[in-house]
């Protein structure tokens, strides 16, 4: 008999205790669908080198020290995806109209961002895992116009245990709510509306998994260091606006530039259904601003016959400290994030 991967769960909540698997998480976990992935062993087989005087063979091994880190991949549903873009950013405020919540989530400056208990539920009962002191070290979404939202969750942790109590079935709390397609997907460049075919928008924290210290298994702590806003745009150019001002710092020069033109974009994602029980009907959404984003210069290539397209690299800067790099607004139905 073997295991299918689809009986598999993955639940995830926010950490009240550093240390401790969350004592509340049958009751405020969120289970996410999942397209594939888990939290791998990052783990040394630690062999002997050749000696002088030994023999030919290997002499002995041991375990060395461990960490868990893997990627979650995934349509995006706008509730269980708050909580990890809290973990993600930092910081989430709520407010709740009837039925509909918008959820504000922002960077956090400090280094120690929010941590997450996680359950994973490998082929249904082949071993149940639970990760206490989850981060989450990068996301990256994504979509093309005739395409689903889709997501990617890269996360560390720092413990595990196997063969966990799960959570019971009818105790998972799923979330089933509506998925995102591309063509309720806009993006705005300068208050300008871009003829974009596709999109990928990413986030790193760059937390390091191997700060490894002596007398001790585990990671000694995950904190995170610089953090990087980007992504990439395909589009089907009307003008050369967009390239002058890449590649000679303003739309309207002739020659190039040394300064670049920083403008606001925006990533705006809907879904087609009303929230359930929201009033006034309300579409579930996912909004990223970013107020200051510079293109990379780019070429105005042809080929053939080919219409011309052009992939446009970004970069999210924050000039003044007193405004976010990039700010997630999420529409949904949940009035707390789990």
């Amino acid at each position: 008999m073997g295991f299918s991967s689809q009986a598999g769960k993955v639940l995830f909540k926010t950490q009240t205790t550093p240390g401790t698997f969350d004592a509340a998480f049958t009751a405020g976990h969120r289970a996410m669908k999942l397209r594939s992935g888990g939290l791998g062993t990052n783990r040394d087989l630690l062999i002997t080198d050749p000696e002088i005087g030994g023999g030919r063979d290997r002499v002995d091994a041991y375990l060395g020290a461990v960490a868990w880190a893997g990627d979650y991949e995934f349509y995006a549903r706008l509730e269980a995806l708050t909580t990890l873009l809290k973990a993600g950013f930092g910081s989430a405020a709520a407010a709740t109209t009837t039925g509909v919540t918008t959820h504000t989530i922002t960077p956090l400056d400090s280094a120690t961002l929010p941590l997450l208990s996680i359950e994973e539920q490998v082929g249904g009962t082949l071993e149940i895992f639970h990760y206490n002191d989850a981060v989450v070290n990068t996301l990256h979404f994504e979509a093309e116009a005739n395409g689903y939202l889709m997501g990617t969750a890269g996360v560390i942790a720092k413990n595990q245990v196997a063969g966990a109590t799960a959570v019971a079935a009818g105790s998972v709390l799923w979330d089933d709510t509506p998925m995102i397609v591309g063509t309720n997907i806009t993006v705005t460049y300068n208050a300008v509306s871009l003829p974009a075919k596709s999109f990928a928008f990413d986030m790193t924290n760059n937390f390091e998994d191997d700060d490894f210290r002596l007398g001790s298994f585990f990671l000694g702590d995950l904190v995170a260091k610089g953090r990087e806003f980007s992504g990439t745009l395909s589009i089907r150019p009307q003008d050369a606006l967009l390239w002058r001002q890449a590649s000679y710092g303003g739309s309207a020069l002739t020659a190039p530039g040394g300064v670049t033109q920083k403008n606001q974009l925006v990533i705006a994602c809907t879904t087609y259904e009303d929230i359930v029980g929201g009033t006034p009907l309300t579409k579930g959404s996912l909004t990223f601003t970013m107020p200051k984003v510079a293109l990379e210069p780019y070429t105005l290539e042809q080929s053939g016959d080919d219409i011309i397209e052009n992939d446009i690299t970004f970069q999210v800067l924050r000039p003044l400290a007193a405004t976010p790099a990039c700010t997630a607004v999420v529409k949904a139905a949940n009035a707390t994030v789990a």
